[in-house]
């Protein structure tokens, strides 16, 4: 019952309320939890960021990713 979206589906297939509250229910949970994991994610000191609109940014995760595991 925790998943996201779950509990909204159960709901809706108990008839607490129609299949267009249903999604809209889902789609706001869902933001919550999104805003909840940037803000724990934010106070992360060693996490490291990288904008996928940036040339070479995924060469850079990747790269990243191989200093670690090779660490």
């Amino acid at each position: 019952m925790r998943c996201v979206g779950y509990r909204q589906a159960w709901q809706y297939l108990d008839g607490e309320f129609d299949r267009a509250d249903m999604i809209e229910r889902a789609v706001a949970a869902t933001r919550q939890l999104a805003k909840r994991q940037v803000t724990w994610l934010r106070r992360e000191t060693s996490a490291l960021w990288y904008d996928p609109l940036v040339s070479g940014a995924r060469e850079s995760v990747i790269a990243e990713i191989t200093r670690f595991l090779d660490s």
